[in-house]
């Protein structure tokens, strides 16, 4: 009979008191999943993560230390087995669950001796819910012009090294999932239909972000005219879309315009300054021409080949001193080729700037002109003068002071 009793009592130590125990003492859950050769530990576990693991923290007592009895139990699927099991600080132990990844969000029962000790809340990312949260801003196409790269709506291919394309990718979720739906950008050419696919590739550091930039570029730079389409993809959902498109030259170069004249000048230590009107001679011991210029297609770059020629009074046609490329856009670009020594500009009455022999403007060195008043109370004309910005400028101060 005793013999008896001491097996009960035995079987109630080791198979219920450790369960209740277990209960009352409390426990701390930890969700995460592997994915890339690295465990994290958050929620929710994305769809494509090599494995979810689950860790609960409990106390535990000597009876109920075996790994061989903890499982845990999803709904209408098979009990997974404990991988492993540690010792923490006091008696406290370390439960770990290494499973793939649920298809759906669930709860499971954490069992010891298929006795329920604890639900554990599996929270699983999808990719529907993944994409429904990710969108983009900011997505342009850059060209790469010269050595400058701009941000366009169109552009002239002469001169074109590469499309570029950039955009800022926001998620309500670590950027991880993007690694396994793939991340590329098309170019696609409406001339000749075909499509060019960048994979953009994300470092560790940006697929822990939920916010990174994405930059590709096209593996073929556009030679002729015709539209581009520039897309953002991830897996087969399109996230962005714009469109730019090469130009010809000629019909850029003819929107080109001059929209003012400076004169850039440097004093005998060369130190350089920028000044509205021409300088008196031997003001400064190096002179130049100083242009503002601009396209007038909205949103439209290209390389232009800027002409400057010197206007000699004792030549019959003006002498050309330099050629250069210039990156133009519909906004002022300041153009200075250089200066010229101030006994030099003894011989030149202005300097003019052309673009394919087409005369776009002239900055003249010598002041505006006068005109004589005589002894009749008329006035002699002055010589003939080349009008342009500064004397306009000038124009306009001394009426000022007329009327002030």
């Amino acid at each position: 009979m005793w013999r008896l009793v001491r097996r009960w009592t035995d079987w109630v130590l080791d198979e219920l008191l450790p369960l209740v125990r277990t209960r009352r003492s409390g426990f701390v859950v930890e969700v995460g999943y592997d994915s890339g050769g690295r465990t994290r530990v958050e929620v929710p576990v994305p769809w494509a993560a090599d494995a979810a693991v689950v860790e609960v923290v409990l106390r535990l007592p000597v009876a109920a230390r075996r790994k061989v009895d903890f499982a845990l139990q999803f709904p209408n699927a098979p009990r997974v087995a404990a991988e492993g099991l540690r010792a923490e600080a006091g008696d406290r132990f370390r439960i770990t669950f290494r499973f793939p990844v649920p298809p759906t969000s669930a709860i499971a029962e954490l069992q010891w001796k298929h006795q329920t000790v604890a639900p554990v809340p599996v929270s699983v990312l999808t990719a529907n819910e993944f994409l429904a949260g990710l969108s983009v801003s900011g997505a342009t196409a850059t060209v790469r012009l010269g050595e400058q790269a701009v941000s366009v709506a169109a552009f002239v291919p002469n001169g074109c090294k590469g499309l570029v394309a950039t955009a800022v990718l926001d998620s309500l979720y670590p950027l991880g999932p993007l690694g396994d739906l793939g991340l590329a950008i098309e170019f696609t050419s409406e001339r000749t239909g075909r499509t060019f696919t960048t994979p953009v590739p994300l470092t560790a550091t940006q697929r822990a972000a939920r916010q990174t930039l994405a930059v590709a570029v096209c593996p073929r730079a556009p030679r002729r005219p015709g539209g581009w389409l520039v897309r953002w993809r991830a897996g087969t959902r399109v996230l962005a879309a714009v469109r730019v498109e090469a130009v010809p030259a000629r019909r850029f170069e003819l929107g080109v315009r001059l929209l003012d004249t400076r004169f850039a000048v440097a004093d005998e230590t060369g130190a350089l300054r920028v000044v509205r009107q021409p300088p008196a001679l031997g003001q400064y011991g190096r002179v130049g021409p100083c242009f503002l210029v601009a396209g007038a297609e909205p949103g439209a770059a290209g390389v232009c080949r800027f002409a400057v020629f010197a206007v000699l009074p004792a030549a019959a046609q003006a002498v050309q001193l330099l050629e250069e490329d210039v990156v133009v856009t519909d906004a002022p670009t300041v153009f200075a080729p250089g200066l010229v020594e101030s006994v030099d500009l003894l011989r030149i009455s202005a300097f003019e700037l052309r673009l394919n022999g087409r005369v776009l403007g002239t900055v003249a060195l010598s002041p505006v002109p006068h005109a004589t008043l005589t002894a009749e109370g008329g006035f002699k004309p002055p010589q003939d003068f080349e009008w342009s910005a500064a004397a306009e400028d000038d124009l306009m101060k001394r009426l000022g002071r007329l009327g002030g």
